[in-house]
Order: C-alpha cells, then structure tokens, then sequence
C-alpha cells in the first residue's frame, strides 16, 4: 500500500511512504470527512456508496456530500494518487 493514513497533532495526513523523496511530496492534511472518504475509497467503495453512507453518518443533504466528495477526489488526483 502507497498512501497510508495517520492522525497526529488534530489532523489527518495522508502519507506516500514510496516516495523517492526529491522532490519532497508533502503529506496531504485532511479532515476527518476527508479521512472517511479515503478509508472508504481504500476499500473499494463506489462515489456512489461514498455518498450514501456520509448522507448517513452525517445527516447532511446530498447535493452538499456529493459536492464534498467529489471536491475531496479531485484534491486527491492532484496530489498525484491514483
């Protein structure tokens, strides 16, 4: 696995621990919505079912989550994970 997960210091880092290291990749700090979506993407889990289940445990409106997750994956592809 490429990317882990850590919590420290009241955020979420996600970490390429493959990296060469030049240029340094910074870890990427997220949320803890951020880190739910991650733990969900990381086990398979469609948009679709990311949605519905953060609809769910947060009770929020789905137009809000699917905008979120869909901000959340892009960040993701910018940071350069696959």
């Amino acid at each position: 696995m490429r990317y882990q997960l850590r919590y420290a210091a009241g955020m979420y880092w996600l970490l390429d621990i493959e990296q060469e290291g030049v240029p340094y990749k910074r870890p990427l700090s997220m949320n803890e919505v951020g880190a739910r979506i991650w733990e969900m993407t990381e086990k398979g889990f469609t948009r679709e079912q990311i949605v519905e289940s953060l609809c769910g445990e947060y009770q929020a409106e789905r137009e809000l989550v699917e905008s979120d997750v869909e901000r959340f994956l892009a960040q993701l592809a910018e940071y350069g994970v696959e």
